[in-house]
């Protein structure tokens, strides 16, 4: 402790040996800094529940009339994507109609050319010369007997 005595450089010393020497103790304590620990304290407390509300706030983010435009905006891009599936569906029903209308063109066509066909070969049939063939056919009569004429008319049946 004698590192603290020291000589007051404000005093004024005694004119001379005609006062009394009195010996002062000097005790420097440290400063408390009772305030700066108040300060550090209300802002911690002040961090604590500022992130205690922003964990803890509701998603009161939208308004209601946020809520309903986006709402509207979902059921349009629904309504969008079903169009979009009904117009593909329609265009492959009508891609599978065109496909049975040509099929059945197609039958009737093939049809028709047949028949034309058919007209054809019977219209050539009647237009040619008839076309007679005529063959020899062995005779099993003997040589005596009388010959017999048959005509090529078709005979009535008995």
């Amino acid at each position: 402790m004698d590192e603290f005595e020291r000589p007051d450089p404000n005093a004024i010393p005694p004119a001379g040996p005609s006062g009394r020497r009195i010996k002062e103790r000097i005790i420097v304590e440290r400063e408390s800094n009772t305030a700066l620990w108040w300060v550090v304290g209300i802002l911690l407390a002040a961090v604590v529940f500022g992130l205690i509300y922003v964990l803890t706030r509701p998603d009161g983010g939208m308004s209601e009339s946020d809520l309903r435009a986006a709402k509207a905006e979902a059921a349009a891009e629904s309504a969008r994507q079903t169009a979009e599936a009904a117009i593909a569906q329609n265009q492959i029903s009508s891609t599978r109609d065109s496909v049975a209308i040509a099929q059945a063109q197609s039958a009737t066509a093939r049809s028709e050319a047949l028949r034309a066909a058919a007209e054809a070969r019977a219209a050539e049939a009647r237009a040619a010369a008839p076309v007679v063939v005529e063959r020899s056919v062995p005779s099993t009569t003997p040589a005596n007997d009388p010959a017999v004429a048959t005509s090529t008319t078709p005979q009535p049946q008995n």
